[in-house]
């Protein structure tokens, strides 16, 4: 969420046009002359590339942790629907997210996108807490 709040900050968040690619690659710093050729500094590509690619890592740590919570949590709920929940929210997140940059940063979307992200983030901080209460 910090590095979504500060790729918003430094104007980055249409530093990478394209979604679910960055100017159609998976990693445009392997072709200079897309940050050469771009209206935005390779700070803000960077900012942008990473804020997508931590995304990715997060999910895959939600998926997990969801899984975990189901096999060691068995006798309790809050555990395992907290974790859950999180894992209900992301293929939204994920939608959210890429249409941010489709539909141009309306306030509305990246708003909802920046919710449903304290959403989830509430919901793996019950997770942990119960979790780590419980033991």
């Amino acid at each position: 969420m910090l590095l979504g709040a500060y790729t918003s900050a430094i104007g980055a968040g249409l530093s990478c046009p394209d979604w679910p690619t960055c100017y159609g690659t998976w990693v445009p710093f392997l072709q200079p002359e897309i940050i050469a050729n771009s209206p935005y500094s390779a700070l803000q590509i960077f900012a942008e590339w990473a804020h997508r690619g931590l995304a990715m890592m997060a999910g895959v740590l939600i998926v997990g942790t969801t899984l975990g919570a189901w096999v060691t949590h068995r006798n309790t709920p809050i555990v395992k629907w907290s974790a859950t929940a999180a894992l209900a929210l992301l293929p939204l997140q994920v939608i959210l997210g890429g249409l941010t940059v489709t539909e141009d940063l309306q306030p509305i979307i990246v708003t909802t996108h920046l919710g449903v992200a304290i959403l989830i983030l509430l919901c793996l901080l019950t997770t942990f807490l119960v979790a780590y209460l419980r033991r």
